[in-house]
This record gives C-alpha cells, sequence and structure tokens, in this order.
C-alpha cells in the first residue's frame, strides 16, 4: 500500500506562519534571482550595440502667386500632404540621400562579440578613388599593420591578394584605387590588434536597401503641415547625417517636380515662337517687296469691304477649329483615366475658349475628386466604400463633362460649317477683283495671320510665366537634425529597471507558488483543519534540536527540557483518552515521522512514573528501537514470532528503571506474514500480563499494511505527524483507517514542533530549558 502523492493541496488562507517557513526556505532563491537578473542586465547592456536617434522637423508648404495674379484657384496647393509623406518614404528618395554620403567604402571593426561600423570616426579614413572591378562589391578586405606600412588580404575569385600600402599614399592596382588617411599609425596599430580591421565596397542600390527600414516619418499636425523625420541607427552621426541628406533631396526634389509640367509647356512655346518670329519677318518683306515691285502705295481701297470680312470670318474659323481641337483634346483625356495632374493641367488650355464657363468648373469639381481619392488612397484599400463612392462620382463627372464636350462640338462643327460657307461665297466675289489687289490681300492677310499666332502664343507664354514664377516651394526646417548623445536602445535606466521588476516579479512568483503548494503540516491548527471529527489531538511534541543520527531516549537525561514536557503532556492525556491504558500502538505515514522517537520518550516518561513499561519494536523492516537504547539487535520479535525462542530470552533492560524492550530482531524474509500469525496473538495476550504499559513501535502504514491489524487490538493507537516534514495528504491514509470499524480512539501527536510558533502549547515553553 502506498501514499497517493498525486493529490495537489492548495493553500486558500493566508497564514504567517507558512509564509514566514517559505520565505526562511527559499530566501536564497530569490537572492539568486535578483543576482541573476543583474547579471543578465549587465551583459545585456555591455553587449547589445547601442541606438541612436536623429530628429528634423520640417514644414511642407508652397504658394502659387501666379495662380492668385491670372485668378485661378491652385487646387494642387490644398489638401493632405500624404503624397509628401509617401514621396519622404521612397526609396527613391532615400537612395538620392544615399548617394550624398560617403559610403561608398564602410569600414568595420570586429571584436570578441560585436561588430561595428566606423561611419566618419576612428584613427583611419579610406577614401575611394576607382573600382575597377564590381565583382569586388561586398568583399571583405582586412587590414593589418607591420612595420611602418600596412597591409590588405583578401581573397578574390580564388585568388588571394597580399597588398602593401603606406599610410597617407594612393593605392592603385587592377582592382581599385584608394587613399588610406592615418592621423596616428601607432593608434592604427593597437588598434589592429585589439579588433579585426577590414573595409568592403558598397554597392549603393545594397546598402539603401538594408538602412531604409530605419527610417520613419511621421505626420505632427495636418492642418501645420508639419512632419517629423527620425532614423536610428548605431552611428548618431550617421543618422544625423541620412536625415539631413534625405531632406535636401527633398526639398530639391519637390521643388523641381511641381515645376517640371510648366516648364515643358513653356519650352514647346518658346519653339513655337522662335518659328513664328521667322515666319512672320518673311511675311512682312513679302508684302513690302510686292508693294515696291507694283507700286501700291494704299493698298487699303483694293480689297475693300470684301477682304476685311474675309478675314473676319477666317479669324472666326480659326478660333472654331482651335476650339473643336482643345475639345477633342480635353474628351481624350478625360477617356484615358487621367490623374489629378493630368486634369489640372487641362484648365490653361481652356482659358480664353468660349465655352470656358462651362467647362472650367466642371473640370476643377473632377480635379478635387480625384485628389481625394488618391489622397485615400494611401490610407486604404481599392475595396473602401468611401474610394468606391468616389469613384462612382469621378464616373459621373467625366461622363457628365463628355456629355457637354460634345454638344459643344456639335454646335461648334454646326458653326463652322456656316462660317466655312460665308467664306466661300465672299472668295468667290473676291476672285473677281484685279489679280495684284488679290496677291496683296493674300500676302497682308499671311502677316496677320502670323501675328495673331504670335501674339497668341505670347500671351499663353505669359500666362505660364506667371504661374511657374509665382509656385514657390516654402518648405521650412523648423528643428535641425540634432546629434543623440545618449542612445535610445537599450536605456540604461529602463534595462535595470526592467530586471529588478522581472526579478522581484519572479521571487513573488516563487514564493507565492511555494506558499500555495506549500503541503507540509506545521502546527496542530493546520491538523485540526483536515482531520476527520472522530479523531481526536493527543498533543504534540517540541522539536529536538540536539543533532542525533537515530532515535534516542532524552527525556531522562533532560527531565526539565520542553521536550520531556511535551511527553507529561501526552502521559496525562492518555488517562483522558483512557483510564489504566495497557496497550499503545505508534505508527506514522511513512518513516522518518519520529514514531521510533514518541514510542521510546512516551515509554520513558510512563516508566518515570513508577511503571512498568514494555517497548516492541514492530518494523521488522527497519528496526531502530535497539538503536535508541544503545542495544544490539541479535533476538528479538523476529526470533520469537518464528518460535525460535522464548518471550524472556528476548526482553532487554534499558538504562532507566522499568523500561524494558524487545528488538526487532534480524530482518525476516516474511515480516507480514508473522505479525498476522496466531503466535503473535499468544505472545500479545502473555505480555499483558507481565507489564503495565506495553508501547508497540509499528511499521508505517503508507507503505505497508502489516500494522493496521494491531491498531484495532490496542486500548490507544497513535498516529504520528511530523512538522515541517509529514504532508497534508497524508491525512487521507489516516481518513482511510480510521473508516475501519475496529480501530477506535486513533489519536494524534505532532512531532517536532518549534515552540515559538506552537499555539496548543507553545505558552507554556518558556518555564522549560533545552537543557
Amino acid at each position: 500500500m502506498e501514499v497517493n502523492k498525486k493529490k495537489l493541496f492548495v493553500n486558500t488562507t493566508f497564514d504567517t506562519n507558512i509564509l514566514k517557513i517559505v520565505i526562511k526556505r527559499n530566501w536564497y532563491w530569490c537572492v539568486l534571482i535578483f543576482s541573476l537578473f543583474i547579471v543578465l542586465g549587465f551583459l545585456y547592456l555591455r553587449y547589445t550595440k547601442p541606438v541612436y536617434e536623429s530628429r528634423m522637423l520640417i514644414q511642407i508648404n508652397s504658394e502659387n502667386q501666379g495662380a492668385d495674379l491670372l485668378d485661378l484657384s491652385d487646387v494642387r496647393t490644398e489638401g493632405s500632404i500624404a503624397k509628401e509623406i509617401e514621396l519622404l518614404r521612397s526609396q527613391l528618395l532615400f537612395k538620392k540621400a544615399i548617394k550624398q554620403l560617403p559610403l561608398q567604402i564602410s569600414l568595420y571593426a570586429k571584436g570578441e562579440f560585436l561588430t561595428e561600423q566606423r561611419y566618419r570616426q576612428g584613427n583611419l579614413e579610406i577614401s575611394p578613388l576607382l573600382l575597377k572591378d564590381s565583382s569586388l562589391l561586398n568583399t571583405p578586405i582586412n587590414i593589418t599593420t607591420e612595420g611602418n606600412k600596412i597591409f590588405l588580404n583578401f581573397t578574390h575569385q580564388n585568388k588571394a591578394h597580399h597588398i602593401a600600402i603606406q599610410p597617407n599614399e594612393i593605392l592603385k592596382n587592377n582592382l581599385f584605387d584608394i587613399k588610406m588617411k592615418v592621423n596616428d599609425f601607432q593608434e592604427l596599430k593597437t588598434d589592429a590588434e585589439t579588433n579585426q580591421l577590414y573595409f568592403v565596397f558598397n554597392d549603393l542600390n545594397t546598402v539603401s536597401s538594408r538602412f531604409h527600414d530605419d527610417l520613419s516619418i511621421r505626420p505632427i499636425d495636418q492642418k501645420a503641415k508639419t512632419v517629423e523625420i527620425s532614423y536610428r541607427s548605431h552611428s548618431p552621426t550617421f543618422a544625423k547625417d541620412i536625415i539631413t541628406a534625405l531632406t535636401k533631396s527633398f526639398f530639391k526634389y519637390d521643388e523641381g517636380l511641381k515645376k517640371e509640367s510648366a516648364e515643358n509647356v513653356l519650352g514647346f512655346i518658346a519653339s513655337q515662337l522662335d518659328s513664328l518670329t521667322r515666319e512672320l519677318s518673311i511675311s512682312k518683306d513679302s508684302v513690302m517687296r510686292f508693294q515696291r515691285n507694283e507700286n501700291i502705295t494704299n493698298p487699303e481701297h483694293l480689297s475693300g469691304s470684301i477682304s476685311s470680312k474675309i478675314e473676319f470670318l477666317r479669324t472666326e474659323e480659326r478660333n472654331i477649329i482651335e476650339e473643336i481641337r482643345v475639345l477633342k483634346v480635353v474628351k481624350e483625356k478625360l477617356n484615358s483615366d487621367p490623374n489629378s495632374n493630368d486634369v489640372y493641367r487641362l484648365i490653361p488650355n481652356i482659358i480664353g475658349q468660349s465655352y470656358e464657363g462651362s467647362l472650367t468648373k466642371q473640370i476643377q469639381e473632377l480635379y478635387e475628386l480625384i485628389e481625394r481619392k488618391e489622397d485615400l488612397s494611401y490610407k486604404v484599400t481599392q475595396n473602401n466604400d468611401i474610394i468606391q463612392k468616389l469613384e462612382k462620382r469621378i464616373t459621373i463627372r467625366k461622363e457628365s463633362i463628355t456629355r457637354i464636350i460634345d454638344a459643344l462640338i456639335e454646335r461648334t462643327e454646326e458653326k463652322l460649317k456656316i462660317t466655312s460657307k460665308d467664306i466661300k461665297e465672299l472668295e468667290n466675289r473676291y476672285f473677281d477683283l484685279p489679280e495684284k489687289q488679290m496677291e496683296l490681300d493674300r500676302l497682308i492677310n499671311i502677316q496677320e495671320l502670323n501675328e495673331k499666332y504670335y501674339s497668341l502664343l505670347n500671351e499663353k507664354k505669359v500666362i505660364y510665366s506667371i504661374s511657374n514664377a509665382g509656385y514657390a516651394s516654402n518648405n521650412k526646417i523648423l528643428n535641425s537634425a540634432s546629434s543623440a548623445s545618449s542612445p535610445v536602445f537599450p536605456v540604461k535606466s529602463m534595462v535595470y529597471s526592467a530586471t529588478l521588476f522581472l526579478a522581484f516579479s519572479f521571487s513573488i512568483g516563487l514564493l507565492l507558488l511555494r506558499y500555495l503548494t506549500f503541503n507540509q503540516i506545521n502546527q496542530i491548527t493546520d491538523l485540526n483543519t483536515v482531520l476527520p471529527k472522530n479523531i481526536g489531538v493527543l498533543g504534540s511534541v517540541s522539536i529536538n534540536k540536539a543533532k542525533a543520527v537515530n532515535s534516542s531516549l532524552i527525556v531522562n537525561e533532560r527531565p526539565k527540557s520542553a521536550i520531556s514536557e511535551s511527553f507529561r503532556t501526552l502521559r496525562t492525556n492518555l488517562s483522558f483518552v483512557k483510564q489504566n491504558v495497557n496497550t499503545i500502538a505508534i505508527t506514522s505515514t511513512i518513516s522518518g515521522e519520529g514514531k521510533t522517537f514518541i514510542a521510546l520518550n512516551l515509554a520513558g516518561i510512563i516508566a518515570m512514573s513508577g511503571k512498568s513499561v514494555l517497548v516492541i519494536d514492530l518494523d521488522m523492516r527497519k528496526p531502530k528501537v535497539h538503536l535508541g537504547f544503545g542495544s544490539d539487535n541479535i533476538k528479538g520479535m523476529s526470533n520469537l514470532l518464528a518460535k525460535h525462542c522464548t518471550v524472556n530470552d528476548v526482553i532487554q533492560h534499558s538504562q532507566l528503571k522499568g523500561l524494558d524492550f524487545i528488538s526487532a530482531g534480524p530482518i525476516p524474509p516474511n515480516p507480514s506474514e508473522l505479525l498476522l500469525s496466531q503466535h503473535f496473538e499468544d505472545v500479545f495476550k502473555q505480555v499483558k500480563t507481565q507489564y503495565d504499559t506495553i508501547i508497540f513501535d509499528n511499521p508505517p502504514v503508507g507503505l505497508v499494511s502489516d500494522g493496521i491489524q494491531l491498531l484495532s487490538k490496542v486500548d490507544v493507537p497513535i498516529y504520528v505527524f511530523r512538522a515541517n516534514f509529514s504532508k497534508r495528504y497524508f491525512v487521507e491514509k489516516l481518513k482511510e483507517i480510521s473508516e475501519i470499524d475496529e480501530i477506535n480512539n486513533i489519536n494524534i501527536v505532532l512531532n517536532a514542533v518549534d515552540a515559538k510558533s506552537n499555539t496548543y502549547g507553545g505558552n507554556y515553553g518558556g518555564y522549560y530549558s533545552e537543557s
């Protein structure tokens, strides 16, 4: 029979005594946990590369005074700054910034645990002049010193290279040209001995991809259009340089991007003006030459009113054709799924046309819808309801503009037909004029036509020039980039605070776990909470602070000690359990709970009252009674029950008068059969008549069932628990025994109780010494 050790007991009440025991037993674990976490925090700080952060605050703004001058609404300057933020985050702009920094070569120092990239620091500076073989990119080139020279060692295309170079001189070979600047050669030698120095030629595209993830762009105030640019790096100088270069690239790129469209238009107009200037000069020369050759001094009367009408109608015809062309261009652009900039560029083409009022407002509203959709596309997916609604509104607006354009085209084409018909009729009349008048009029018409086109293009040029000149970038740096003096990660105070918090949490958790799972019986009150009501508590015995290998008889040696008084209390309490107690059986759940100690000293205290007492050791598997009396174990109960001797042959006398004992004897192969035999019954009856009190040291009932039957035969069965040793689930075994009908009057003795915490009898412990 084995004790059920899988039963879990959880403390649900607060007990300061248990808490003191838990702290006393586990305080060194708490100290160890704190020490471990502090060491871990120190190692983490020691071997974690610090990360520095540099920040810059900019304001994104632009103004178009030209649009205000021309009374045009420039919707490009309205709305959010989502496009600018995405531009700042882009790889395109980051690559431009990277190219401004000295990153063609990276110098590294590899220590025992960490590798450090040295950016604009240290005693050595390597300047790349020319890389002749691109396959050398990302190949480590080790740097060593010997004498007064620097040596470069590397392997390229399975060939080892060992190149010497003088400090502060240019090195040229078939792979690369570099210059190595050394401020202090002795310091460099020391550095090379301490660390492994090497450098690599970088692929700027790879460098850009590697460093881009550490960039952070965060809008601060949408209304004020302020943006914070921050960058984290192991080098504070590099973090500052990268955001400075990024900001410069952004300002330059943003301004150039917004002026590019207008400059393209201006370039086209300039080329057309150059061509028209030549044509206009030729036409003027033709008119003057014709007048000189034909002696015509006053040409106005030649063509009369017919020529004026024809010219007026031709001008109107050209304007109508231009209007039709513009309408078709607008329609074609709308059908090609334009972006916001494409739509905005249509507005200058409509200015000055007869239908300007009909289309300008419609196109501006379409631009605003497309602009809103593009801004939202940076924040939400295309399947978003708002995006879908905007797309629907954009489609409806396009269809509305298209219908207007179709109607305008149809009406304008009809007008063109009427105008062409009128011109044809007037030309038929005009052909009847004299040939010289016709030729002169033709030359004058060509001249006037060129003059009108020249004036129109100049007007357009002025409009675009004013718009382009008035549109200026007003981006500002509100807070310049700072060079961090302390790292943002790891923060020393935060690391140690975290380690102390974790150490404290783990320590509290450990103590709490040990408290909740504290499964040992500590004092009598613990037993009272778990014992059945039919089981009595005989008393407790104070802890024996004297170091002893085996249980021994001590009440006769220290009669005034607290332990002796405890056994006197047990002797008195026995009289309350039953008058004239003759037989007592003492057992426990497992070995080590002190049943032999209780048996020896209870027998001694009873013998000291003048009674004859016999102690019988029935624990034949682990006999200890003879050790307590300092005797041998040659003959005992095993011999007696095997009928190898008589009772008188095995009885031994102790040094205390009236106290005898029978040892267990040699360990038999069948102790259970001996204890359950009829001969044991006969011996039991015989010794009862020879002594006033007989105390049996039973085997532990939690391990074997040999002694359970005897518990039902004695006057008082005693069950021993040991404070701070016995588990609470041992009570389950006691409950099983108490349910056997033949076993009555089971009494509990709690052994090895600390007198200071013993509420059952601790108030009297001060009257007795331990000597």
